[in-house]
């Protein structure tokens, strides 16, 4: 069996002539140390070797070239920053002290070659719009994510060992599910022997019954690959939230031969996640439209504990999100643990993100680190995408065509998307003009906009994390050069979006919250509405901040939400009432929507179920609060899966007898449309609102 020597705690550690200890796990900048380049860690340990094991030193994730020497002798090499990686030591390591020392770079890369032709793949952790210093050449790569950042151990093994399983589950043709289990076993011997192979796969998260699997097999000498496949009738499915319950299974397997034995544990799910014909999004058989956003949760691994990760997760689906992205880099295991448990689907990118070089050794690099990508976590039932590489604008042609033809070799079972691309990201209000001409979804590359993987606005955080990410003098007046280092962008704010700045910091927040929020409805009702037609998945632009800063995302890097998280909320209902209000401002006696008041009442319903008995109810406020029409009506179905106008067409005769207008009494400024939405026993189900401005009454020369 294995066994586990920890070698976290303080290492001595030497940069550029000076020496310190540092923790580990930690990126070292975290520690006080802000190095682009080598730095060298070295403790010594001590150790029980029994002469019957095998001893490995494993590195669950070191940021990014690493050599390691153990009591003098070279042990191996590593390059990549996610990977869990592990080196054979069993003949230098001794019983009793040893010593390791550990050389890491984490260079930063030359302006001659960064942005578009690098060669580091780190994603986001080297070049982003998003991190320190955004696309600044002098201070882009600034606040370098290097180090010992994960755990690092001793571990020893018997004369056999289960290295790693890969869980398939498959829906046959004839509706029985089969599990496969592909098992990397080791024999350590010169022998080749007989073994004893043993699986057990029982409910980890609710009450059922446990399938048990024994085979025979034989173990030659070196690396085994033996597969096992067993049927499950009916077993319980994983689902997203909004579908069912995330249902998992707990996968022990177990080898034993003589005295040695191993066992391999993993917590995964049995679902099918397929894009078919039609070319919409199936889980489990049932259609799923995707509502996500895309997440980089934090510039520094270490600091991302598994409390962080379930906190975020929470934070998703209290927003009414299915689905999340991996924004251009791979998270550690945790994240994805919790995105598990919840019934977050998610979409996981590769460690690209914009320009590469194209040599043939970085060719080589990139489909090595995308394999181990891809084996990492590929027990995850959650992660149902895999992305090549995000905005390839330089390399599209050259790369991701041989990244995705080795994704789809290990791992044949699910989407791979080749590259996230600027046809996919959609960004009308920020990058270009809020406009008709541009605020469209028309056929033009329908077949790559199946789906719109970015779209939003920046917006400030609050006051609070303003004061904690900038000096005061830079901060009021904003002192734009700072500013921008933390991710602002000037010309979209005022030129694009025309951001009002007003008499204070507490009025430009305001002012870039609302506009963020507005950005973030409008956009997600409308491309809801367009689902099914060329649409069949939206993922908003972005959860939360990595680090101090003022970006796109809707939560700050404290996890403080702004006024947009709440708009992505609202908007993100899996049960949505709208109203077309066609116009946002009425002048008195003017009439509501034709003064057909239900006419432009709609409900999309993204359950897989139908819903009966409902009651939906409208009430209109003005500007004091004070309510000046409020009505109810009941809904006796509404479809699964669908978009409906329960009362389109049904007011006509009701509307020449008494259309409705704006009463004279109404108080003028911004008053609100709102809509409620309660179930067959009288619960509320999902609610939304639209701000409604009233005038005074305009005159009508030609009549009323």
């Amino acid at each position: 069996m294995k066994k586990q020597t920890s070698l976290n705690g303080r290492w001595d550690f030497s940069h550029a002539g000076s020496k310190t200890s540092i923790k580990v796990p930690s990126n070292w900048y975290l520690q006080g140390h802000d190095i682009s380049g080598n730095a060298d860690y070295s403790r010594v340990f001590t150790l029980k070797k029994q002469s019957n094991k095998k001893y490995f030193m494993v590195f669950k994730g070191v940021d990014y070239f690493c050599e390691v020497i153990l009591n003098g002798k070279f042990i191996g090499r590593h390059e990549g920053y996610f990977q869990k990686f592990r080196f054979d030591v069993t003949s230098a390591i001794k019983n009793g002290k040893n010593s390791i020392k550990v050389y890491v770079n984490s260079p930063k890369e030359s302006e001659t070659i960064w942005p578009n032709a690098k060669y580091l793949i780190k994603g986001i952790f080297n070049h982003h719009d998003a991190r320190p210093g955004s696309w600044s050449k002098s201070r882009g790569q600034e606040m370098n994510t290097g180090g010992i950042w994960n755990d690092v151990y001793v571990e020893s093994v018997d004369t056999v060992e289960i290295e790693r399983v890969k869980i398939t589950p498959l829906l046959k043709d004839d509706g029985v599910w089969n599990v496969g289990a592909e098992l990397i076993i080791n024999n350590y011997t010169e022998k080749i022997i007989e073994s004893k192979l043993s699986g057990v796969i029982e409910p980890y998260n609710f009450k059922g019954k446990a399938k048990n699997i024994e085979r025979n097999t034989t173990l030659y000498p070196g690396k085994n690959t033996v597969r096992l496949y067993t049927d499950m009738q009916n077993p319980a499915l994983w689902w997203t939230w909004d579908f069912g319950k995330p249902n998992l299974y707990e996968f022990t397997y177990t080898v034993k031969t003589g005295a040695a034995k191993d066992t391999y544990t993993d917590i995964s799910g049995i679902r099918e996640f397929k894009r078919a014909e039609d070319r919409a999004w199936y889980l489990n058989g049932k259609k799923l439209f995707i509502r996500g956003t895309n997440m980089i949760p934090t510039q520094m691994l270490s600091e991302y504990t598994r409390e962080k990760a379930r906190k975020d997760i929470s934070m998703l689906v209290g927003a009414n999100l299915n689905m999340v992205r991996i924004h251009a880099h791979v998270n550690r295991k945790e994240l994805y643990y919790e995105a598990d448990r919840a019934g977050i689907m998610v979409w996981q990118d590769f460690a690209l993100q914009w320009g590469y070089e194209t040599t043939d050794t970085f060719m080589e690099n990139a489909v090595s680190q995308i394999k181990d990508m891809i084996n990492h976590h590929y027990n995850r039932p959650s992660i149902t995408f895999w992305c090549c590489h995000n905005e390839p604008f330089v390399s599209e042609k050259q790369l991701d065509p041989v990244l995705y033809i080795k994704a789809r070799e290990e791992d044949p079972a699910r989407y791979i998307e080749k590259a996230s691309d600027f046809t996919q990201h959609y960004y009308p209000g920020w990058y270009y003009e809020n406009s008709p001409e541009n605020f469209y979804l028309d056929t033009v590359n329908a077949e790559k906009r199946f789906i719109i993987s970015e779209y939003g606005a920046e917006a400030l955080p609050c006051r609070e994390t303003m004061e904690k990410m900038m000096k005061p003098a830079d901060l009021w007046p904003p002192n734009w050069k700072e500013w921008e280092y933390h991710d602002f962008q000037p010309e979209q704010t005022f030129n694009t979006a025309r951001i009002k700045m007003g008499e204070s910091l507490d009025e430009f927040i305001e002012n870039s919250q609302q506009y963020q929020a507005h950005i973030i409805k409008a956009h997600t009702e409308t491309y809801r509405l367009a689902r099914y037609k060329i649409l069949n998945g939206i993922l908003h632009f972005m959860f939360c901040e990595c680090w101090p800063s003022i970006t796109w995302a809707v939560v700050d890097y404290y996890r403080i939400p702004k006024k947009g998280y709440y708009a992505l909320k609202t908007a993100m209902q899996p049960v949505y009432p709208g109203y077309r209000l066609v116009r946002s401002t009425k002048s008195k006696g003017e009439r509501l929507s034709w003064g057909i008041l239900w006419d432009p009442f709609f409900i999309i319903n993204d359950l897989p179920r139908d819903l009966n008995n409902l009651k939906a109810e409208i009430t209109l406020t003005d500007a004091a609060g004070v309510i000046y029409k409020k009505e109810s009506r009941k809904i006796v179905e509404i479809k699964a899966d669908s978009i409906t106008y329960p009362f389109s067409g049904q007011q006509l005769e009701a509307f020449e007898k008494d259309p409705f207008e704006i009463p004279e009494s109404a108080a003028t400024g911004w008053g609100k449309v709102e809509l409620k939405l309660h179930d067959s026993k009288g619960r509320l189900m999902a609610e939304n609102d639209y701000k409604l401005e009233i005038t005074e009454r305009l005159s009508r020369p030609f009549g009323e």
